[in-house]
């Protein structure tokens, strides 16, 4: 096991972005899987490392750090060669701003996935609504949580929700679109930076909600990431827990 432990789970974009940001440092670590269709995320253990029941978390000797971008930017100061931060405030404050802007689209987005991906993980488990009640109560003493697995199994996909937040979706695609228009190579100049590792982990995902042609839609986001793909981190940073394992160490090199 290495000295950095990093809370993961399949498929979802934010531990992805620390994957990216680790590999990019050159640091070795250790993932820990979480199945967030079983709820682990929400057992007692996990909520003391992480009290918003989300993925990531990383652990690094005794410190706990959690929300990706706060865990990559501890990682910048911590390690800080190859610099993937602006050295200016207003480049900082640009970056965080990228930040924010991807939060702001990530809300419709997950909005979309509790209808789609959510719903088609829960059934995946093959459990029925009252089992699964009964399997996540092994996780945690809280039945709220069963009850949302449940509800996920039972419920139908609410196609209007899904339009609708799609709607909103494409205005800031458009609005980053525009940005990128300008010729930049990177979302805050020339130099690569945390700030691309924040957006494209999720913008990759938008086949999970339906949209397979968002690259010729917005063809500025389109070459922006297809940049980001073409580095070593991309592609390293693509892993995914084997059937029933629990935990894996990553030697970060991607010469």
């Amino acid at each position: 096991m290495h000295d950095i432990i990093l809370y993961d789970a399949a498929n979802v974009p934010s531990p992805r972005r620390v994957r990216i940001c680790l590999f990019e440092k050159g640091l070795n670590f250790t993932i820990r899987w979480l199945n967030l269709g079983l709820m682990d995320q929400k057992s007692p253990d996990y909520l003391k490392l992480n009290p918003t029941g989300m993925v990531p978390a990383l652990v690094h000797g005794k410190r706990v750090i959690y929300e990706s971008n706060v865990i990559n930017e501890y990682l910048e100061a911590t390690f800080p060669q190859p610099c993937l931060a602006p050295n200016d405030a207003y480049g900082q404050a640009q970056m965080r701003m990228w930040f924010a802007f991807e939060n702001d689209w990530g809300k419709p987005f997950r909005d979309i996935v509790y209808e789609t991906m959510a719903k088609d993980r829960a059934r995946s488990t093959g459990f029925s609504a009252k089992e699964i009640k009964a399997e996540i109560a092994k996780r945690t003493p809280n039945a709220v949580y069963g009850r949302i697995a449940a509800k996920l199994i039972e419920s139908p996909r609410n196609e209007e929700v899904v339009a609708e937040k799609l709607d909103l979706l494409f205005e800031k695609m458009e609005q980053m679109n525009d940005r990128l228009s300008d010729g930049r190579k990177w979302l805050c100049g020339d130099a690569f930076s945390l700030a691309d590792i924040a957006l494209v982990p999720r913008l990759e995902m938008f086949p999970i909600i339906g949209v397979n042609d968002l690259y010729v839609r917005f063809p500025h986001i389109g070459a922006f990431a297809e940049r980001v793909k073409a580095r070593p981190s991309w592609q390293a940073s693509l892993i995914r827990p084997e059937a029933d394992e629990k935990e894996r160490d990553v030697v970060a090199s991607i010469s």
